[in-house]
């Protein structure tokens, strides 16, 4: 139907939820920003609950027909989205070495995301844009999804640089309405210039390479404890002391663990860790090994990662040595496992 968007059809319902927030604000009931979806009002807080990209185009389209004034709508939605919505994404993201690389994780795998315009990052000169083609979207919506993403892109950069503010963030749009530029200085700093060749967010291209700081910590903490119910999930309650130590190693999961090392945080001895460990019949290797390859599984299942860019978010110095350890564990190799589940977010 829209060839040129980013089709998906397991979209989490926190974008709809957060439009329909927005719309109540407005006196606008979510039964009539849902019209003609295949989305329920129940659904919006369900949090297993998906919809399709279609879905949101037309809510979308109901929310500015109904909505008095089409202005700041897609920024105050965008204002309420934050990383951690995207679960295991959102890990993906924060846990980039560079800002390049989260936006490169954020683009190639946008089927999870909040994206419904195709994102493309282009540097010129000493300008970096994270472009957005709006082509074949209905022109009724290009407000609100342009406003969406431009400030959710500059919440992502901020949280990842942790810096609170830039003030050379500039957005160029297509639109030629003069006046929208004073309309919006009522929600946002953030300069905008009007009748620009493509609809993008500029920045300085000077930091895509800086490295980043260990992202946001609210966020990351937000995915983090995402991958533990993941791993509830896959592994069952685990007795005390493991899932202890199994939690201690995922708040770390990037970096190389020694048991000596979580039983400090743990404030127990070594030899009082393993013992305490063998009492509930497992080890701290194995425990390692099944967190990491646990995570590593939903990496390559759900978000869709290369085995090289998974092997070295959970830990691993080689992806040789982690595609072994993974084939043992579940039978299949990661490649295996990442073509299988290709069709989930297709």
């Amino acid at each position: 139907m829209f060839p040129m968007i980013v089709q998906s059809q397991t979209r989490p319902s926190t974008s709809l939820r957060l439009l329909c927030d927005e719309a109540a604000k407005r006196g606008i009931p979510a039964e009539a920003c849902l019209e003609h979806t295949s989305v329920s009002v129940a659904e919006l807080d369900d949090p297993n609950a998906i919809h399709s990209t279609a879905d949101e185009i037309r809510a979308i389209e109901n929310l500015v027909r109904l909505a008095p004034e089409n202005v700041g709508i897609g920024f105050a939605v965008g204002r309420a989205t934050h990383v951690h919505a995207f679960g295991i994404w959102g890990f993906a993201i924060l846990t980039s070495p560079t800002l390049r690389a989260a936006i490169e994780t954020a683009i190639n795998y946008a089927k999870l995301s909040f994206l419904i315009a195709e994102m493309s990052l282009v540097e010129e000169d000493s300008e970096a844009r994270l472009e957005f083609d709006t082509s074949d979207i209905p022109a009724s919506t290009h407000r609100y999804i342009l406003e969406r993403h431009i400030v959710v892109s500059v919440k992502f950069i901020r949280d990842l640089l942790q810096q609170p503010d830039f003030d050379d963030f500039v957005a160029r749009l297509v639109d030629d309405d003069t006046e929208y530029p004073s309309k919006m200085a009522e929600f946002t700093p953030l300069t905008i210039k009007m009748g620009q060749p493509v609809n993008a967010l500029a920045f300085p291209a000077d930091i895509l390479d800086a490295p980043l700081p260990k992202s946001d910590p609210v966020s990351l903490r937000f995915c983090l404890d995402q991958c533990k119910t993941l791993l509830e999930e896959q592994a069952g309650a685990l007795p005390h002391w493991s899932r202890q130590v199994r939690d201690a190693i995922v708040d770390k999961i990037g970096s190389d663990q020694q048991i000596e090392d979580v039983a400090a945080k743990l404030a127990l001895t070594e030899r009082t860790l393993r013992r305490r460990l063998t009492g509930e019949g497992t080890s701290f290797r194995q425990l390692y090994i099944d967190a990491r390859l646990a995570i590593a599984y939903e990496l390559l299942a759900s978000a869709g990662l290369n085995v090289e860019t998974v092997s070295w978010r959970v830990g691993y110095a080689e992806p040789a040595s982690f595609a072994r350890a993974f084939a043992k564990k579940y039978g299949k190799t990661p490649g295996e496992i990442r073509k299988e589940n290709a069709t989930r977010i297709a």
